[in-house]
């Protein structure tokens, strides 16, 4: 009979799929992974990438200047590049809810800039259907096409536009289970966002878990119902510090 031994050398890993290795590592590893990627995959330094973002926020007259304490060109652009390990952290946490869900995850970073978090949520969980990011910042957006170009990574979207006509129904992120917002550029009274708060009423199917920072949702039933899951301390060198708030919707416009 045919010998079906294992050649010499061989191990098991070496014919599981890549989504399935990846998977197999603990989530440090993964990110560390994402971090290695991330450092190949841009060319412009951090400097470079804050220097779009706040020409966008402030305009090219105030961009030089060693202050940026004046009035910003658009008060709804800001530009920052939120910790990765955290961010890992509190991700890892939205898609661990709700246990048991097998059908494959859609992942959207809002305000994604130059897509930073999309490759790395890419790398992290390659089990995703697909991870996606929306920015309205052509440069900052320019930036991440150009990224993932030379992450060849697969299952990456990047759309340039407003996020209430990409995620709303029919639109090209209109299927988002799990939502991400660096969220301090957004409106906010008392701490509560109130944009994003109507942006997720309006576009997140039931079920969709929304990951926010430093401000919260509003849970009065105005812009829908909202759950929270977790609340999560962590690494912000940009502030000193961040908390991360993890909502699973309970109802929206969209249904529930």
């Amino acid at each position: 009979s045919p010998d079906t031994r294992p050649p010499v050398g061989w191990s098991r890993s070496h014919v599981l799929p890549p989504i399935r290795r990846q998977s197999m590592l603990t989530l440090s590893q993964r990110l560390q992974s994402a971090s290695n990627l991330l450092s190949s995959a841009y060319v412009d330094s951090y400097s470079d990438r804050m220097m779009v973002g706040r020409r966008a926020q402030l305009g090219e007259s105030m961009v030089w200047r060693s202050t940026l304490s004046a009035e910003p060109d658009n008060g709804h652009l800001t530009y920052g590049e939120f910790d990765l390990a955290f961010f890992g952290a509190l991700v890892d946490r939205a898609l661990a809810r709700p246990a048991g869900r097998r059908e494959p995850e859609t992942f959207v970073d809002v305000g994604s800039g130059c897509g930073r978090l999309v490759l790395a949520a890419s790398c992290v969980w390659p089990e995703l259907a697909r991870a996606a990011g929306v920015e309205t910042c052509a440069d900052l957006h320019m930036m991440a096409v150009r990224a993932q170009a030379r992450a060849s990574l697969p299952r990456c979207d990047f759309v340039h536009g407003d996020a209430l006509q990409a995620m709303r129904e029919g639109g090209p992120l209109d299927d988002a289970t799990v939502v991400f917002c660096y969220s301090s550029a957004w409106a906010s009274e008392g701490g509560a966002l109130t944009d994003f708060s109507e942006l997720v009423g309006c576009c997140c199917l039931p079920g969709c878990r929304v990951v926010v920072t430093d401000k919260w949702l509003e849970c009065d039933g105005s812009c829908g119902e909202f759950a929270l899951i977790d609340e999560v301390e962590g690494p912000n060198r940009e502030t000193g510090g961040s908390v991360g708030y993890i909502y699973e919707v309970v109802r929206s416009q969209r249904g529930g």
